[in-house]
């Protein structure tokens, strides 16, 4: 008799996902912003944060550091230039770029080279984030943060999955059939739990991102949502 490997499947991208953000900081730790950008940390270390050698970065570091690839481009797009400024970055290298080319020079501007699977995690994410972003031009930036912690729930998830002895029983074709149905479920459980982004500086974005992750440690931390 055949047995469907679905369930099992299931079972493991879920436990996968509670690992993956089971080393989220679920208290909304406020990071400062010249922290996360690129090569910049308050020890010496990677931007990607503490955590690095027992597993990945944490969850809600890498939240608060994608929102502000996502809050700059907003700004680029607007030309709010003395926003821009509150980054101390020299975006003036990006001018005369646009659409994917823009945003992918805006991700390494920001988070600089991927040095660990879960830095490709955060810029698969990102992309992902702004196709999505694409269908739903009139997304507000809280709207789109709550996507993009979505999206990194999810790569995030593939990346524990690769690490593990699991994803070699996985059936490749199964787990595109499940990818977005997790997708779903995440994406409506963090729906439940975002809320509103007022006073839209640089930090209040990565504040607001890094507490959305937290309350997604929380649900999802244990491996069930």
């Amino acid at each position: 008799m055949n047995i469907s490997p679905a369930a099992p499947i299931a079972g493991g991208v879920m436990t996968a996902l509670g690992k993956s953000l089971s080393r989220g900081d679920q208290k909304g730790k406020s990071y400062k912003v010249q922290d996360l950008l690129r090569g910049r940390s308050r020890d010496g270390s990677s931007s990607s944060g503490d955590g690095r050698d027992s597993g990945g970065a944490p969850f809600s570091r890498q939240a608060a550091r994608g929102s502000l690839v996502l809050d700059a481009l907003v700004s680029i797009q607007q030309g709010d230039v003395p926003h821009l400024v509150e980054y101390g970055v020299d975006f003036s290298v990006l001018e005369g770029l646009s659409g994917v080319r823009l945003f992918t020079e805006l991700i390494a501007l920001v988070l600089g080279p991927a040095s660990h699977p879960d830095d490709a995690a955060l810029q698969q994410a990102l992309l992902a984030t702004m196709r999505s972003t694409e269908q739903g031009a009139d997304a507000s930036l809280a709207d789109t943060v709550g996507r993009f912690v979505t999206e990194l729930a999810w790569k995030t998830t593939l990346v524990q999955l690769s690490a593990s002895e699991r994803r070699v029983s996985v059936v490749r074709s199964a787990l595109v059939q499940l990818e977005q149905k997790v997708r779903t479920y995440i994406g409506g459980k963090v729906k439940q739990i975002a809320g509103q982004l007022v006073n839209a500086t640089p930090q209040a974005v990565a504040d607001f991102a890094s507490s959305l992750a937290a309350k997604a440690c929380r649900v999802f931390g244990k491996g069930d949502g």
